[in-house]
C-alpha cells in the first residue's frame, strides 16, 4: 500500500453480509495505520439506519463526533449476491468505443433490457492488441432502493463488497499469487472470485454456505448426508472455475479463506477427497508491518469492510462503481431544484441586463468599425478557411462509436461478438457465436436495416462440436470510409 500521504486520512466502510452488518474505520497517516474501530449488528430486526446511528453516524451524535484532521469520507460495499459478474476480450481501442462493447455484449449477456440494467467494467493491460474487461452488471431498480438504504451513511463510493475481500487477502493473507481464486463461505452462500493483483476479475455465487456445510464442519462429512452436499458443492465449483478459465491440466490455486478455526480445514479435506484440490489461506496481519489492532480472526470477519476502506485509503476510483449514472440523476435532480430557487433572481436579471444592453448600444456603433476592419485582414481569413478544414475533417473521419452503436441496435438475443476490426479503405469484419444459426441470420438482417451499414455478407461459419454453437464471420461496408479511395 501506499503510505506517503503526509496528512491524516480516514475512511468509514460497511457491508450487510448473510447475518450481519459489519463496519470499520481506518485512519491511515504517513507512516501508520490504524483500525479506530470495527463493529457488528445482527441484521434480524436492524436497519442500515440503525446500524449507521450504531457506528456514530446519527444526527445527534455528530456533534460529539470526533473527525479525524483531513476529513472523513465513507465507503459501502453492495451485497455482491445482486452482481452478475463476466469477463470478456475485447479489441484495444478508446475508453468509448470500449464502453460501446460492454454494453452491447452486456445486453446479450443478460435477460434484461438495457434501459433496467446499469454496467460498471475495468480493463486489464492489453496482450496481442485484445484487453480482458471485467464487467458487474446488476438491476437499476435494485440500485436505486440500496442507495436509497444506506443514504444514513452518505457513502461517497459504492462498489461489490466482494472487491473487498480481494484485497484484504491480497493484502492481509500472506499468499502472494498473481492469480488465484478465492472462496469465502457465508451463511448461506458463498462466493468465488478470480483475483488479478489484488483486484476482481470475475465473480459468482454458490447458494449454498455454512448452514449447507454444518454436516461437514461438525466432522460427520462421511456420511452420506455429508457426502452428498460435498459432491453438489463440488460440482457448484467446478462449474464457476471452469467459467472463469480453470483447467485441471494447468490450474491455478483456489484458496478457502479461514479465521483458523477447524471447520475450514475439514471442508478443504472433503473437498481433496472429492478430487477438487483447495488450500486454506489464514489471515496474517502482520504482512501489514503495522500495528492494527486486529486478530487474524477479527481480519477474517470483517475482511469486506477492511479490503472497502483500503481501496478508498489507496486509489478510490479502482472500485466497479455501478452507481455513477444514480449520483449523475441526483446532481441533474439539485440542479433542477436550485434553477426553480433563483426564478426571482432571474428576473431581477432580466431587468439588469436590458438595462446593460442599452447602454452597450452606444458602445457597439464604435465596434462595428473595428470589426470591419479586422475581417479585412489576411489573418483572419487564414484562421477562417483552417476551422472550415477542421469541420470538413470531423465530418469525414470514422465514427467507430456510431458503427458499435448501429452494430448493437436491435434485438440479438443469443449473440456473442468477440471480434472486430474496422481500418478505413477496408470492409468491416466482425467474429462471434450464435446459439443457432437462425439467430446468426437475424443478425444479419439487423444489420442490413441499419442506415450505414450496407452489403452484409456472411463469409463463414462452423458448429462448435462442444458447445454446439455457430461461430461466425460477418463482412460489411460502413457508409463510404470502408470504400477503396476513400477520401482522408
Amino acid at each position: 500500500m501506499s503510505r506517503s500521504a503526509k496528512t491524516a486520512h480516514s475512511v468509514i466502510a460497511a457491508v450487510k453480509d448473510d447475518a450481519t452488518f459489519k463496519a470499520v474505520a481506518l485512519r491511515k497517516r504517513s507512516d501508520s495505520l490504524e483500525v479506530l474501530w470495527a463493529r457488528s449488528m445482527p441484521i434480524e430486526g436492524g436497519s442500515w439506519e440503525a446500524f449507521a446511528s450504531e457506528c456514530g453516524l446519527s444526527a445527534e451524535s455528530k456533534v460529539s463526533r470526533r473527525e479525524p484532521q483531513g476529513g472523513e469520507v465513507s465507503v459501502v460495499g453492495l451485497d455482491s449476491t445482486a452482481v452478475a459478474f463476466y469477463r470478456i476480450a475485447a479489441p484495444s481501442v478508446g475508453r468509448e468505443e470500449t464502453a460501446a462493447i460492454v454494453r452491447m455484449q452486456a445486453e446479450s449477456l443478460l435477460p434484461l433490457p438495457a434501459s433496467q440494467i446499469e454496467v460498471a467494467w475495468r480493463t486489464l493491460p492489453s496482450t496481442n492488441g485484445t484487453a480482458d474487461v471485467t464487467i458487474a452488471a446488476a438491476r437499476r431498480d435494485y440500485l436505486h432502493r440500496f442507495a436509497d438504504e444506506v443514504r444514513p451513511f452518505a457513502p461517497q463510493l459504492i462498489v461489490p463488497a466482494c472487491e473487498g475481500t480481494a484485497r484484504t487477502w491480497h493484502e492481509t493473507f500472506g499468499e502472494r499469487e498473481r492469480q488465484a481464486s478465492i472462496v469465502s463461505i457465508g451463511v448461506r452462500h458463498t462466493q468465488v472470485c478470480l483475483v488479478l493483483n489484488g483486484s476482481v476479475a470475475n465473480s459468482a455465487v454458490l447458494d449454498m454456505g455454512m448452514t449447507d456445510l454444518s454436516a461437514v464442519v461438525d466432522g460427520s462429512g462421511d456420511r452420506p448426508e455429508g457426502a452428498e452436499v460435498i459432491e453438489r458443492f463440488v460440482q457448484d465449483m467446478r462449474t464457476v472455475l471452469t467459467s472463469f478459465g480453470w483447467v485441471e491440466s494447468a490450474p491455478w490455486p483456489v484458496f478457502l479463506l479461514s479465521d483458523g478455526a477447524d471447520g475450514v480445514d475439514r471442508i478443504v479435506e472433503a473437498l481433496d477427497k472429492a478430487g477438487l484440490k483447495t488450500r486454506v489461506s489464514v489471515p496474517r496481519p502482520q504482512t501489514l508491518g503495522l500495528p492494527v489492532g486486529l486478530t487474524p480472526a477479527d481480519f477474517h470477519r470483517y475482511r469486506e469492510p477492511l479490503g472497502l476502506g483500503l481501496m478508498t485509503l489507496d486509489a478510490p476510483a479502482t472500485g466497479l462503481d455501478l452507481f455513477g449514472a444514480i449520483r449523475r440523476a441526483e446532481r441533474e435532480k439539485k440542479t433542477r431544484s436550485a434553477w426553480h430557487s433563483t426564478t426571482l433572481a432571474a428576473a431581477v436579471a432580466v431587468v439588469m441586463l436590458a438595462v446593460f444592453i442599452a447602454v452597450s448600444v452606444a458602445v457597439d456603433f464604435a465596434s462595428e468599425k473595428r470589426l470591419t476592419a479586422l475581417v479585412g485582414q489576411p489573418e483572419f481569413k487564414e484562421a477562417h478557411e483552417r476551422q472550415a478544414l477542421l469541420r470538413t475533417v470531423a465530418r469525414y473521419r470514422p465514427d467507430v462509436l456510431g458503427l458499435l452503436t448501429e452494430m448493437g441496435a436491435g434485438e440479438n438475443p443469443g449473440v456473442l461478438l468477440d471480434g472486430f476490426h474496422f481500418r478505413k479503405g477496408q470492409v468491416v469484419t466482425v467474429t462471434g457465436q450464435a446459439d443457432n444459426a437462425e439467430q446468426m441470420w437475424k443478425f444479419q438482417a439487423n444489420l442490413l436495416g441499419q442506415k450505414g451499414i450496407d452489403d452484409v455478407s456472411i463469409a463463414n461459419t462452423s458448429v462448435d462440436s462442444k458447445t454446439k454453437k455457430v461461430r461466425f464471420t460477418m463482412s460489411f461496408h460502413y457508409k463510404n470510409f470502408t470504400k477503396k479511395g476513400a477520401e482522408l
